[in-house]
């Protein structure tokens, strides 16, 4: 009875609008006295998304409570609330890991970047291969950097191929986006450091393997049938991106034209070297700009950016009501 009227008191402090003494006061007890009930108005606090929000995301992960995971985690998006959501979650421990894992695949950059410095923070290497996925489809380059530097605080061999990959990208056309993939690179080249070299391992078969890994890495990019854009979920690459294959895919097919005329072999990557990876291509951009917004997208795309080129009409017959 006496602590269904602490919780009755606390929840009305709680009501007091704007950062007021009473609904600090309100959370450091709760805080305190821990328990369901406690948690369950700790986590009506975070919609607050002020101070006393930031106050109870903070209690929250001294609780520990694991149904306040995924209400954190929802706030690391908010940009008042989201570094305090981020250290309540560091708190947790592994028991955080799965959920920060799905978070890296949250709508806002803010907080996929966050989950990722999170998970690196935890050190569990059960997000190593989630964090490589970032490394290579996400379309923020800040996302990216946290999830490059995660992998070489996590030091998970497995990681080098993604960290390659990075090392290997092409230069950005903006000098923002340049600005931002030089960061990316220069964590990359931090992260495989902190790696170390595969040769001096001290078990000769290890370092082996970690070499590989690395020359493996090195000819999946240089030698993919997948454009490198295109490796693993589609759907966290930007329309940008995306649109940027076809124009390549563009370039190729008039490279192929031109080389006909001069009677010499074309010069193509390795994705686009025949007809069938170039149809594939095409039809993988196409089929996810469709998704994204239907046949009018594809159209305004199609017009707009590629120049209405035949090839790519061709190859997307069949993709909604493309004709």
């Amino acid at each position: 009875m006496l602590q269904s009227l602490k919780l009755w008191r606390l929840r009305s402090a709680l009501k007091s609008k704007g950062n007021s003494p009473e609904a600090f006061s309100a959370v450091i007890e709760l805080g305190q006295l821990g328990g369901e009930g406690a948690t369950d108005l700790l986590i009506e606090a975070l919609a607050r998304g002020d101070g006393v929000a930031r106050s109870a995301a903070r209690e929250l992960g001294r609780i520990g409570d694991e149904r306040a995971l995924k209400p954190l985690v929802a706030l690391l998006g908010d940009r008042d609330s989201s570094q305090a959501a981020a250290e309540a979650l560091l708190r947790f421990g592994p028991k955080a890991v799965d959920t920060l894992i799905d978070a890296l695949k949250h709508p806002d950059a803010l907080a996929r970047r966050l989950a990722a410095s999170t998970l690196g923070d935890l050190g569990d290497r059960r997000a190593a291969e989630a964090l490589a996925l970032v490394v290579q489809a996400d379309d923020d380059y800040a996302v990216r950097t946290a999830a490059v530097t995660s992998l070489g605080q996590l030091k998970d061999d497995k990681a080098i191929w993604a960290i390659v990959g990075v090392l290997k990208l092409r230069d950005e056309t903006t000098p923002e986006q340049q600005a931002a993939l030089n960061r990316l690179r220069d964590a990359a080249n931090l992260a495989m450091r902190k790696l170390g070299d595969p040769l001096k391992a001290k078990d000769p078969s290890t370092a082996k393997s970690l070499l590989d890994a690395v020359h493996q890495a090195e000819a999946a990019i240089t030698d993919s049938e997948v454009h490198p854009r295109l490796i693993g979920d589609v759907a966290l690459v930007s329309n940008d991106e995306l649109v940027g294959v076809l124009k390549e895919l563009v370039t190729s097919s008039e490279e192929i034209s031109w080389a006909n005329l001069e009677r010499r072999e074309p010069l193509l990557p390795a994705w686009f070297k025949t007809y069938e990876r170039r149809s594939a291509a095409a039809r993988t951009v196409g089929q996810e700009l469709h998704r994204r917004g239907g046949t009018a997208f594809l159209r305004q795309v199609f017009e707009q950016q590629l120049d209405s080129y035949p090839a790519i009409s061709n190859w997307w017959s069949g993709i909604g009501s493309w004709e």
